[in-house]
């Protein structure tokens, strides 16, 4: 029995692991594919528009132009996400979920921020600025929340795969009904021998038994 579970924790890493190659090379290879793509062309498409907006609001001061950090970690997680599908490994994994934890809550509070900025910042004084930059900052806006909902899908999906996060439950009860077949197994392959000799000596015993003569009549 114990070199069986410790057979068992040896085999259960490859397994995880050849699990993951399936998923991540068969099963979800599309999807992963345009998740990676988004976030890296979103992360890409940001960064003139949030460069833009601080200039026509603060003479090109980077400080400002708070969408470039989820670009840049959005542009990070999307590299991620492309060598998770190259090369699936546990450790890829994890590493995508907590880069895209941080993609979208930064990015959840720079749309926050900058939809407030837009809503309550000075207007220009000519009204082609006006136009010009809410249509710049819009965009911005716009790129920087489709992050997020990236960021989102790709948690989601990497969650409902993930052994330890939303099936636990499940998996744990599935572990111990196989336990619990090996102990019946095992202990069916004990009892065996056991039970069958019984029975034979039983057999036994009875046939050598000598009979009882009638009564004379």
């Amino acid at each position: 029995m114990e070199e069986r579970a410790a057979q068992r924790e040896q085999e259960r890493p490859s397994l995880r692991l050849e699990k993951l190659q399936h998923w991540a090379r068969n099963r979800q290879s599309g999807r992963l594919l345009v998740l990676a793509v988004s976030q890296l062309w979103l992360a890409v498409a940001v960064v003139p528009f949030a460069v833009s907006v601080a200039c026509l609001n603060s003479a090109c001061h980077m400080a400002t132009a708070l969408p470039l950090g989820p670009g840049a970690l959005g542009l990070l997680t999307g590299t991620v996400t492309l060598e998770l599908r190259r090369a699936p490994r546990l450790w890829k994994v994890q590493a995508t979920m907590i880069l895209n934890i941080f993609s979208l809550i930064l990015g959840f509070i720079v749309v926050a921020v900058e939809v407030m900025k837009t809503a309550l910042g000075p207007a220009p004084a000519a009204p082609s600025q006006l136009a010009g930059l809410l249509v710049v900052e819009l965009s911005t806006e716009a790129f920087t929340l489709g992050g997020v909902l990236v960021s989102a899908y790709s948690l989601f999906l990497l969650s409902w795969r993930k052994p330890g996060c939303c099936r636990s439950r499940s998996l744990h009860y599935q572990e111990l009904q196989e336990g619990l077949s090996e102990l019946e197994e095992v202990a069916a392959l004990e009892n065996g021998p056991t039970v069958a000799s019984t029975a034979n000596a039983t057999n036994d015993a009875g046939k050598g038994r000598p009979t009882s003569a009638a009564p004379p009549g």
